[in-house]
């Protein structure tokens, strides 16, 4: 049985979304804006007491102003009222990256990206991680999982390698939903991805099969990468018939969501080869196109529904620019979109949408043009000014790039922020003007000055940014054979010194590398 569609058939569907979206299959209930979660009002030792003194779990969310996603889940997840409700039953955190102490918090929670949602029972021991990207009521579901009984997730792998069938179908139902993209340390070292596999065997639910084999596919894709095989793939012996089911399911297709949206090419040669693979791809971004509109979905999870049928596109090397037919679809999605998403919190996540749809249809002159409309209604425009820089460098207009990474860096607001943005501008730097040494080694050492404290400097995000930014530049002082970096790495020197022996801020310190002279 064939299955494809016609560019004419999707552009029609996309101009009937615009005319009227259908309406929604799943009721997305939004609140006033006095009905809202009550965040805790204190520091995160006071949180974790609270929660163990009157016996409630800890509900943790971690997030930045600027992060897309992470306004995705705040006008979505977060306005939703059985949400609301749900977490009058926990401690509910709010913890921002660029508050005091945030960093260091991390670091001990071992989080690294933004948003990150982690659940711990009452005596403070984390029971799980929960992605973004899914529905409200997936979120919902495992509050209420949390609330009746709930198992760590490290504890979950070990049963899952030592008495796998001992696991119940809704702790597998936790291992689908866990937030894996975030976090591995539950995971014993040098495991296999045929562990997924696994128990995506063992689920009895679609659903729960259906996310812990896509998982599986995930696993196997990123290490093939890892090795730089992956364009030496070979399809897996059940991958077609799981995958097919997925497909011709839309109840499926919106449960693994970012998966086919966003793993597409990545994900499809483990599927099929020849012709059954350009088979597959016609089914695979018919599947996403049709399911895009569905109530569940934000505007911004509807414009990812494109991203299979941009991405198959281009794969043909022949193909340089969009058909009209694909570009009136691209151009009519984004504007829809952009014309019903006016609360700026909100276009955040929305807007940062449409420029990575825009960029993938290689549609530049339009990517520029609604980021830079955009910087006068943003809470945080230093975030657009970045991907403005990217735009310009990828066109290799090196003066505009670096102009909009310096512009970002100096208007960007909070201490973590700062440091991140400050250090794309320098890296920035490194890459297109190498001999910009003086500007270079100002704005390093400026850059490291600014932050006052060794405790956050030295931990969390904060870190992973000082530790990328210092391997690049010593890289950069090797190339060009001399010492230039011989006052900063003294500084960092001098801050190590002054931190608490044998402290994890001292460790990460002591780890960067410093030049011999």
């Amino acid at each position: 049985m064939k299955y494809s569609v016609t560019i004419t058939s999707l552009l029609a569907l996309v101009l009937m979304g615009c005319a009227k979206p259908p309406a929604p299959e799943a009721e997305v209930i939004t609140v006033p804006e006095a009905r809202t979660i009550a965040w805790f009002d204190g520091d995160i030792e006071g949180a974790f007491l609270l929660a163990k003194t009157d016996a409630k779990p800890l509900f943790l969310y971690w997030g930045a102003v600027w992060c897309p996603p992470c306004q995705e889940i705040k006008h979505t997840v977060f306005k939703s009222r059985r949400f609301i409700e749900q977490t009058q039953s926990f401690v509910p955190v709010y913890l921002d990256g660029d508050t005091e102490a945030a960093q260091a918090a991390g670091e001990k929670f071992g989080v690294k990206g933004y948003p990150t949602v982690i659940v711990f029972n009452s005596a403070g021991t984390e029971m799980t991680r929960i992605p973004g990207g899914i529905d409200i009521s997936r979120y919902n579901d495992i509050l209420a999982s949390a609330l009746e009984s709930i198992t760590p997730t490290a504890q979950l792998v070990a049963a899952l390698t030592t008495d796998p069938e001992s696991l119940t179908e809704p702790q597998l139902k936790q291992l689908a939903y866990y937030s894996w993209g975030q976090d591995h340390k539950a995971l014993p070292e040098g495991y296999s991805p045929d562990l997924f596999q696994k128990a995506s065997q063992l689920a009895k639910e679609d659903i729960t099969a259906s996310r812990l084999y896509m998982q599986y596919l995930y696993e196997v894709s990123a290490a093939l990468n890892a090795k730089e095989t992956i364009e030496n793939a070979q399809p897996l012996s059940d991958a077609l018939p799981m995958v097919e089911k997925i497909l011709a399911s839309k109840t499926l297709v919106l449960a693994n969501w970012s998966s086919l949206t966003y793993y597409a090419t990545d994900l499809s040669p483990l599927v099929a080869s020849g012709a059954a693979l350009t088979e597959l791809k016609s089914r695979w971004q018919t599947a996403v196109f049709d399911a895009r509109l569905d109530g569940s979905l934000s505007e911004a999870e509807r414009l990812s529904g494109l991203f299979p049928m941009l991405e198959f596109y281009f794969q043909d090397k022949t193909r340089i620019t969009l058909s009209e037919e694909l570009k009136s679809i691209v151009l009519a999605a984004t504007k829809h979109a952009d014309e019903r998403t006016e609360n700026s919190f909100a276009r955040q996540s929305v807007v940062n949408q449409i420029s990575h749809v825009l960029r993938e249809a290689r549609l530049l002159d339009e990517a520029r043009a609604i980021l830079t409309a955009e910087l006068d209604r943003s809470n945080a425009p230093y975030y657009f000014m970045s991907s403005l820089s990217a735009l310009a460098e990828q066109e290799k207009d090196i003066p505009t790039a670096l102009t909009w990474r310096k512009k970002a860096y100096e208007t960007a607001t909070g201490s973590a922020t700062r440091f991140q943005w400050g250090a794309s501008y320098v890296r920035a730097l490194l890459r297109m003007t190498p001999e910009n040494e003086t500007t270079i080694t100002e704005l390093a050492q400026a850059l490291f000055n600014e932050m006052e404290s060794d405790n956050e400097l030295f931990a969390g995000r904060n870190f992973r940014v000082l530790k990328s930014l210092n391997l690049a530049l010593h890289a950069w002082q090797d190339q060009r054979a001399k010492t230039l970096l011989a006052s900063f790495d003294q500084a960092i020197v001098s801050r190590c010194n002054g931190l608490t022996a044998n402290s994890q801020a001292m460790q990460n310190c002591k780890s960067l590398p410093i030049s011999d002279s």
